[in-house]
């Protein structure tokens, strides 16, 4: 498998490893409830009862049998991994580092974008200001005047669109460079395990195994 398809894996054995977690982590699925109907007690000759009144879902997977099934998930998770690991070692250039990088790269990108359309303005605000004065009788009386609001921007937009240009050839040149290695490097690893269909398929697939 090439090193997309090994992710690919890897989260999808993560997916099943947190769906057994969740289906583990519900008090119904666990837990066996009985209700012990005494009716000979109130009523001689009726028959006493016991009801399983469990509401487990609907897969009902034994808790022992799915425990060996997270464990054996895990060691093909770990395999996996180490199998990926040793592929990356084989590049020439460090993956992790290149998608972290690139990251933040574009996570950058789009605030200088932002910066670049932004504008300088100006509104006439008429009669948004206000004030007072005492008139000729010493009375404090209003009065309303217009404001000019000036937003003007604090750097070199022209700068900016430039700094914009360069960090998306930058980050479509690392992507490119990730993505050929997605493509083209080899894991060598087979997987033990049939990790297509839905989450209960694969576990009870597993189970027959």
């Amino acid at each position: 498998m090439n090193l997309k398809e090994a992710f690919q894996a890897q989260n999808r054995i993560e997916e099943l490893l947190n769906y057994i977690g969740r289906y583990l982590s519900e008090e119904n699925n666990i837990m066996t409830v009985t209700e012990k109907h005494f009716r000979s007690k109130a009523l001689a000759g009726q028959q006493d009862e016991s009801i399983d009144v469990s509401r487990k879902n609907a897969e009902d997977f034994k808790v022992d049998e799915l425990i060996e099934i997270w464990q054996k998930l895990m060691t093909e998770k770990e395999n996996l991994s180490t199998a990926i690991w040793k592929a990356k070692t084989e590049m020439n250039f460090n993956f992790d580092a290149a998608v972290d990088i690139n990251k933040s790269r574009r996570l950058f990108l789009e605030t200088v974008l932002r910066m670049a359309s932004r504008k300088s303005s100006h509104e006439l605000q008429k009669g948004a200001g206000k004030g007072y004065v005492f008139n000729n009788d010493g009375n404090q009386t209003a009065y309303f005047y217009d404001i000019d609001r000036i937003v003007t921007i604090d750097y070199d937009r022209n700068k900016i669109r430039a700094l914009a240009k360069k960090l998306s050839r930058e980050a479509d040149e690392l992507s490119r460079k990730i993505d050929e290695a997605l493509l083209n490097t080899q894991v060598e690893y087979d997987l033990q395990i049939d990790l297509s269909g839905e989450y209960r398929l694969v576990i009870e697939e597993m189970l027959e195994k």
